[in-house]
């Protein structure tokens, strides 16, 4: 396989939940939120807004919705309450569903990947904290961010990135190539058929 610089850093990055004690650079911020403005879009809709959030207070209160998340889909706290609330900022990718109607979701995914792989660039860490609900719903964690954040009704929360200096190195494990690749048509475990 080729060596190449941007598939290396999608190798390298690694959804990390704790974080050092130190502040991001506005200039880091700014090289962040620049990588996901970026992100493709159908048709250039660029339906997504990207909330910066600092204020430890609203930080504490976005972690525990986010583990309230963790528990309804998994039975038990995957994510550590350490995890959004040490890092000093997370950016909550929100998109506009009236910009584009049928792809707006794949487009704040787009723009939140963009944004995890730059802070991995940057010497930084994130993790992807999944809000997006598919029915929506007033009792939901993704309309309990958007009334804390004054997000407008209409908007959508594709996820929250917690953003800071990584606490630890993670090593992750993916399935071999061959097992999911598929050519031509899908065939039991992307093996060849004999």
């Amino acid at each position: 396989m080729e060596d190449n610089a941007i598939l290396r850093a999608i190798k390298e990055r690694r959804s990390i939940i704790r974080f050092e004690p130190k502040p991001v650079s506005e200039e880091q911020l700014q090289t962040i939120l620049e990588a996901g403005r970026w992100a493709p879009s159908f048709a250039n809709s660029q339906p997504w807004e990207f909330i910066v959030v600092r204020e430890k207070g609203l930080l504490a209160e976005l972690n525990g919705l986010v583990q309230r998340i963790a528990i309804a889909r998994r039975g038990k706290v995957v994510i550590s309450k350490a995890g959004l609330g040490e890092a000093p900022l997370a950016i909550v990718v929100a998109v506009d569903p009236w910009k584009d109607l049928q792809h707006h979701v794949e487009a704040g995914t787009a723009a939140a990947q963009n944004m995890a792989l730059a802070a991995h660039s940057l010497g930084l860490a994130s993790y992807w904290a999944g809000v997006y609900s598919p029915r929506g719903g007033r009792g939901t964690p993704e309309a309990k961010i958007k009334k804390l954040l004054d997000i407008p009704e209409e908007h959508r929360v594709i996820a929250l990135l917690p953003i800071g200096f990584p606490a630890y190195k993670d090593q992750g494990e993916r399935r071999e190539l061959a097992e999911l690749v598929h050519y031509d048509r899908y065939r039991g475990g992307g093996k060849e058929e004999k």
